[in-house]
């Protein structure tokens, strides 16, 4: 639910379970709240019926279930690793390491406490269309080193690969609406419009929308719909 989670903050979206008991028996749901752009609710809760299916509290649990096993397997882990090591070794600052990932279509979560230490990392791969917690990827890429890299300035030092695995173009022949699974074909997006086009800028950075429609641009060029 927490990648989940940072896969919809994206849309200035989160999800939140809902859990207790009717008429002696248990409820579990699943409502949905906009947010601002710092994250606070400016919305009512709406149930996840009011979705279809597909963004139900046991349809999503049946997702993450089948993806742990495709995720073990996944070449993308590889890939991504390898891009977000070399963005650490190229780059300076988080601006920097942000900027760099978001023109490869890589979105970057940061999620900070009250006192602004890095508590999750957790990085979007559109190529690939997965979600990887950093410490999935490797624990030299873990929110701890973050932490201490961005708020400590102890940068780490990784081992680069001299060849790095490039990333695939799986995706060239995909239409926008395609990119994410978790969208059912009831509620795609309108492929005129385009996915990136009205993403928010979730965490207060300017440049990541720009970056992704120079990224998309490349995608769509000489594709059509």
């Amino acid at each position: 639910m927490g990648s989940y989670n940072a896969l919809l903050s994206l849309f200035n979206i989160t999800a939140e379970e809902v859990k207790g008991e009717r008429s002696v028996q248990s409820v579990n749901g699943l409502v949905y709240v906009a947010l601002d752009d710092n994250g606070n609710k400016v919305s009512n809760p709406f149930k996840a019926s009011l979705f279809g299916k597909d963004a139900s509290i046991a349809q999503l649990q049946k997702h993450f279930e089948q993806s742990k096993d495709k995720m073990k397997t996944n070449p993308a882990r590889s890939v991504l690793k390898n891009t977000i090591e070399l963005a650490v070794h190229t780059t300076i600052n988080e601006r920097e390491f942000r900027k760099q990932l978001t023109e490869q279509g890589i979105n970057t979560v940061v999620r900070r406490n009250n006192e602004g230490r890095i508590y999750g990392m957790t990085f979007i791969d559109h190529e690939s269309r997965s979600v990887w917690n950093g410490s999935a990827l490797d624990r030299d890429l873990s929110a701890n080193v973050f932490n201490d890299w961005w708020n400590n300035g102890n940068k780490p030092e990784l081992k680069i690969q001299d060849n790095p695995v490039p990333k695939t173009n799986e995706l060239d022949n995909l239409p926008a609406k395609d990119l994410f699974e978790f969208l059912s074909q009831e509620h795609s997006l309108n492929t005129d419009i385009g996915l990136f086009s009205f993403l928010p800028d979730a965490q207060g950075v300017d440049f990541e929308e720009e970056q992704f429609a120079k990224w998309m641009k490349k995608k769509k060029k000489g594709r059509r719909f």
